[in-house]
């Protein structure tokens, strides 16, 4: 049994610490890389939707087969109020994902709906839940199925694309050939690491060529030529014609996964009578061999969709000598590897993969820098990318000239597509420098034939610059890491000034229907740096900007777009229309909307003169495409009307004859009679159950506790009131009375923000007055808060900016920024403290948690949103201004005023109900290692929790762990509620309560994300012999009590409770820290 076990004393385990330890794992498991592994199970060992009571195979398969029900029918069912799921897609993706055939219908109808901001809210909620079925299932399939979805959603948001991007930037250093040091890595995986990079190169070009038909699309519909219904149906098959061609072309996926297996099981005789390279000595005179009857060639060759052309991966062997050496007494001699040029990649192999070569290592090839190299040898050239640096050999120099502009022509972005330069283009190419005379280096910039149009190098530069900005901002923290702390905070400024700002760029700790600002100005000098034993966090300080014009002259200036809006209107421009083309973003910006705007005046003029006549020769059939976007009130082409009576205005008129169609919802209905497609037959045996028993005993929240509801994920900004206050003379006023354009202007995360030469505070209302709160800023913050630290960062840039007129909102947007870090499992847990966040909001339930945002921009590399007006348990206890004496609640009756006052009663209970809501979720999640210095409190008095490394009941310590206790419960934190007795404490025990049942009704959902994270995971806390194998999930599962009766539940909350009321272990743990680390007790 995995409830809490109730004593006198609260050091007892809550997950069977007596248990003896699994020896199971959960890691990759060490296999041939040219063996395909299996598919999975149909019913996993642990699953979302096995209770502990239940025993029996013909159990376990009747639950299944329950809860997959259950989930086609909240999907499908005709009581889902219009809405899509997004939670119940995920699960019932994972459920079926033994059947690539339900996968890809689901897939295509969420595709249908993902113009709804709600739905792509959805989406983008459970991205890693999708990627990680991307990476590690979809290379058992014959079709690349949800990559084509993630790719029909990356043409809809470039944001989409960037955060799938750095997930699959993580994955690839997982199974990569080798490490960043130059070993081989014990995780490689040649499938999935193969899967990876297919997938990253075909999101570059899925977001650099767009989708083809987009513009014409537009045109027809402000025509009139096409429905609005038309247009969004024919833009959506657009969009999966592109994804379908782009996973086809050249290096396609099938090809990817199954050369290497194809090759395995050729014959001796097969291969032409070449042996397979052997070790030792008559191995080398093998490929010694094998590499005198080679030449740099061809090695495989397929059609281009959009040029017809023959498409090449060239192969060829050469002399290589590490650069990385493991031993330096040792000398390194060249050795012959084979070299492949596929997917802008350059990969390094023993031998030949055709005569079973085994990859050692590969790099990147975007952004290198090829060059030639003057040395003791002869045609040496070398490659440098990020920390990769490839020394090689050729026979010739011709063989050398060709292989320097092979790697040149890839790292280039005119080599998107084709990836690999075609026979016909190095041939054409070489017979102009035979005329000109040019030497074989010069022209490789021309190689690529596929030149990017304006618009289409627009946006790959935005991408690639995004993606570096972000990973020069991580490069700062890493290089601070190598120097001595005390030389730490002088180096700092320096080094954030020459990072170098992106012309649009922004910071991507958001979602795509956030609000958009674009980075403008560092503010070096008050960067923060923060010294650690093995890593160098840093919080940043960027000016931002929003509201300005965008993408032409004539563009809107909202200040409230969000992410999505903003950048397909500033690059999705055709590159023909004239008004439509791109300008830049910064200094010249204004003197060429000057140009621009005379240019526009002329063209009218001269229309005006034309008359009625002009109109026919050239306007009666005009093509150029307008400013406002007609299908979307001029908000930009991104979302579709969210109107839920459309679904059955659209199903009245509805003339299909098919069985199909008049199964399931609306929206089925709707997506099978547009998408002319066939319901599977595993979802259409479902629905015929759902449709003939409208009320299945199964389908009753009540009949298990973990029944599946629907939980719409909050946002936080949508649940707060802000009230806006100017600076100037300290009166209020209504924030709709802050505008721009016709539009009113919004704070994104409390901080201040300018408007002319006005600047304006943000602040919220709860109860706390200001005094009090100024009080609090003393303590917590060093007597500056948030709003007033951004203004004054914003008045010093302002007056440094001199008296130039301009409309735009300034914002100060700030981060953390972490290196030798890997956040991705404190990504996982942050989404589900989201997801419990928002089960207790659907339940009225009030209580308090801060879901802050975390990016994991690779494997040890990340962004995380600071928490501002807050600060840690231990820097409060080490501050000038608390008290000596009394604790916390002294602290509370020293900043908010007596007991009985308004201030004082709003802060309590801010506390109570953020310490319920932290209890109840470090319980769930078996949260650990909670010292004071990963507990923090804001100036309102809430408490939040951060860093989650150790999670899902891994501790440090392991079994020897000192924190036994559900979750920490002090006797400071009894105090400020008023002690056991008091009105508070009971407050606090039915928040905790109420929570815990809401989480029970709602626990199949949480269940199946931790079984999809779980499943080849490399997350510390679902890995080893301590929690791999399932055990965390099994664990998970005992803490929810599912096999706990419902009228049971109360009674085994409270001695949860009691068993963590002032925990000695707590206790212990807190005096640990404080010997080891100095943090306060």
């Amino acid at each position: 049994m995995a409830t809490a076990i109730a004593t006198s004393r609260g050091d007892v385990g809550v997950d069977g610490d007596k248990v003896p330890t699994p020896k199971a794992s959960n890691s990759t498991p060490k296999r041939n890389p040219q063996t395909k592994p299996r598919p999975p199970p149909p019913t996993a060992s642990a699953t979302a939707y096995t209770a502990s009571t239940l025993h029996t195979p013909a159990d376990t398969a009747r639950k299944h087969e329950d809860f997959k029900n259950q989930l086609v029918h909240d999907v499908f069912g005709r009581d889902n109020k219009g809405k899509v799921p997004m939670e119940k897609v995920a699960m019932l993706i994972w459920q079926f994902r033994d059947d690539p055939a339900v996968v890809k219908f689901m897939s295509q109808f969420v595709a249908k709906f993902s113009g709804s901001r709600s739905v792509f809210d959805g989406i983008e909620f459970y991205l890693p839940q999708i990627a990680h079925m991307i990476i590690h299932l979809e290379a058992d399939w014959d079709e690349a199925i949800l990559e084509r979805f993630a790719l029909v959603i990356a043409q809809q948001s470039q944001h989409f694309a960037l955060q799938l991007t750095w997930i699959l930037q993580g994955a690839i250093e997982d199974y990569q050939p080798e490490t960043v040091e130059g070993r081989p890595n014990p995780g490689y995986n040649q499938l999935f690491y193969s899967r990876c990079i297919t997938l990253l190169s075909n999101i570059e070009r899925c977001v650099v060529y767009g989708s083809p038909r987009s513009i014409e699309l537009q045109r027809m519909y402000e025509k009139g030529d096409i429905s609005r219904e038309e247009y969004e149906q024919m833009k959506l098959e657009d969009r999966l014609n592109n994804a379908q061609n782009i996973t086809t072309h050249g290096a396609n996926f099938r090809r990817m996964i199954t050369r290497p297996i194809k090759d395995a099981r050729r014959s001796v005789a097969e291969l032409r009578g070449l042996k397979t390279p052997t070790k030792g000595a008559k191995g080398a005179k093998n490929v010694a061999a094998d590499a005198e009857a080679t030449h740099t060639s061809v090695v495989q060759s397929s059609t281009d969709h959009k040029t017809g052309k023959q498409i090449s991966t060239y192969g060829g062997y050469l002399l290589y000598k590490r650069r990385v050496r493991t031993a330096c007494y040792k000398r390194k001699n060249w050795k012959m590897r084979y070299f492949e040029i596929e997917e802008r990649m350059l990969y390094c192999y023993n031998h030949r993969p055709s005569i079973g070569g085994r990859l050692v290592r590969a790099m990147p090839l975007e952004g290198a820098v090829v060059r030639e190299k003057k040395g003791k040898y002869p045609y040496m050239f070398e490659a440098q990318n990020q920390h990769f640096e490839f020394i090689m050999r050729a026979k010739d120099d011709n063989e050398m000239q060709l292989w320097i502009k092979l790697l040149k022509g890839e790292s280039e972005a005119n080599a998107l597509i084709p990836h690999i330069m075609s026979d016909d283009e190095v041939k054409v190419e070489e017979k102009k420098e035979e005329k000109q005379g040019d030497s074989p280096t010069k022209g490789h910039a021309t190689l690529g034939a596929n030149k990017l149009t304006p618009s289409q190098q627009a946006r790959y530069d935005f991408f690639k610059n995004e993606r570096d900005f972000v990973a020069d901002v991580c490069d700062v923290a890493e290089v601070l890491r190598f120097h001595e702390p005390k030389e730490r905070k002088a180096l700092a400024p320096g080094l954030v000034s020459a990072v170098k700002l992106p012309p649009c760029a922004y910071v991507p700790l958001c979602k795509s229907t956030d609000v958009w600002r674009r980075v403008d100005t560092a503010i070096a000098n008050d960067t923060r740096v923060f010294n650690t034993n093995e890593r160098c966090p840093m919080i940043y300080y960027f000016v931002s900007k929003r509201g300005e014009k965008i993408g032409t002259t004539l563009g809107p200036k909202n200040p409230n777009f969000d992410v999505a809006e903003y950048l397909h209107m500033q690059f999705q421009v055709p590159d023909s229309d004239p008004v439509g083309r791109l300008t830049a973003i910064g200094e010249d910006a204004e003197v060429q909307a000057d140009d621009s705007k005379e240019e526009e005046e002329e063209k009218v003029e001269e229309e005006k003169e034309g008359g009625d006549d002009a109109k026919e020769e050239d306007g009666s059939d005009d093509d150029t495409l307008g400013l406002e976007d007609p299908t979307d009130s001029g908000r930009g082409t991104v979302w579709s009307e969210e109107n839920a009576s459309k679904f059955s205005s659209f199903l009245g008129s509805m003339s299909s004859k098919s069985t199909d169609s008049k199964k399931g919802n609306d929206q089925l209905r709707k997506f099978m009679s547009e998408n002319v497609v066939k319901l599977p037959s595993k979802l259409a045996l479902q629905i015929n159950r759902i449709d003939s028993r409208r009320k299945m005993s199964y389908l009753s929240s009540k009949a298990t506790p973990g029944g599946m509801t629907t939980t719409p994920i909050i946002d936080k900004t949508m649940m707060e009131n802000p009230i806006m206050e100017v600076q100037e003379d300290g009166s209020d006023s209504d924030v709709d009375s802050m505008s721009l354009g016709g539009q009113s202007i919004v704070s994104v995360d409390g901080s201040s923000i300018i408007m002319g030469d006005q600047v304006v505070a943000f602040q919220q209302s709860d109860g706390v007055d200001k005094a009090s709160l100024d009080r609090a800023k003393q303590v917590v913050c060093g007597g500056e808060s948030w709003a007033e630290k951004s203004a004054r960062m914003l008045r010093t840039v302002k007056t440094a900016g001199g008296e130039q007129e301009d409309t735009s909102v300034y914002e100060i947007v700030t981060f953390m920024a972490k290196s030798n870090d890997d956040l991705r499992q404190e990504v996982f847990v942050m989404q589900m403290i989201h997801y419990f966040e928002s089960v207790f909001a659907k339940s009225n339930i009030p209580l308090w948690l801060k879901t802050y945002r975390i990016l994991s921009t690779g494997k040890s590399t990340g962004l995380i949103e600071v928490l501002t007006d807050a600060t840690s348990i231990d820097g409060l206890k080490k501050a000038e201004q608390y008290p000596e004496t009394g604790g916390m609640r002294a602290y509370f009756e020293q900043v908010y005023g007596p007991p009985t006052s308004k201030s004082f009663l709003a802060a309590q209970r801010n506390f109570v109900r953020s310490l319920a809501g932290y209890s109840l979720v470090s319980y769930l999640l078996g949260l650990k290692d909670r010292h004071n210095g990963n507990i923090m409190i804001d100036t309102r008095g809430h408490i939040v929790h951060i860093d989650f490394g150790f999670a899902f009941g891994m501790a440090p310590g392991h079994e020897w762990s000192l924190e036994r206790a559900p979750f920490k419960l002090t006797r400071d934190y009894l105090d400020v509620m008023g002690g056991t007795e008091s009105e508070c404490f009971k407050e606090f025990q039915k928040l905790f309560v109420d929570g815990f049942k809401a989480a029970r009704s709602n626990s199949l959902t949480a269940l199946g994300l931790v079984e999809i994270m779980m499943y080849k995971s490399n997350y510390p806390c679902f890995t080893g012999t301590r929690y791999g194998g399932g055990v965390s999930l099994k664990r998970f599962e005992k803490r929810l009590m599912l096999d706990v009766p419902d009228r049971k539940v109360e009674k085994k909350a409270m001695q949860l409770i009691a068993s963590s009321i002032d925990s000695p272990g707590t206790k212990i743990y807190d005096v640990f820290q404080y010997h080891s680390n100095g943090l306060a007790v």
